[in-house]
């Protein structure tokens, strides 16, 4: 069963207002309890209550149709052997650490096409 994505939104829209649950009630017309019970996800709100909570708090839902795109199945084959905890170390780096450790990159394989050169010349 999919997460409903109400809760989230109620509430990061009541605490970016600064509103607590009561003062959100009270401008939406409606009760604490209701407040809380979607954001601790109880229920099946309509869209109109979760429209008039939004208002409320000084926000608007909006809605967009965008089509699904297939997977590509070798990206997903890749997926499967990516070392995620070196993408995150490269993720904290700001873009010159990136550029200056591609550099680094590019010094080391002509290095290496030199040294793989050389060997060959000397056979």
């Amino acid at each position: 069963m999919k997460r409903s994505p109400w809760p989230g939104l109620v509430r990061e829209a009541r605490t970016r207002a600064g509103l607590s649950q009561r003062q959100l009630a009270e401008r939406a017309r409606t009760t604490q309890s209701v407040v809380g019970r979607i954001e601790a996800n109880l229920g099946n709100p309509s869209v109109d209550t979760i429209e008039r909570l939004l208002a409320a708090a000084g926000f608007e839902l909006r809605a967009e149709l965008r089509p699904r795109t297939p997977p590509d199945a070798l990206v997903e084959a890749y997926k499967r052997d990516i070392d995620r905890t070196l993408l995150r170390e490269n993720l904290r780096k700001s873009p010159e650490q990136r550029v200056r450790a591609l550099q680094s990159l590019a010094r080391l394989a002509g290095e290496a096409r030199r040294a793989g050169a050389a060997r060959r010349g000397a056979r």
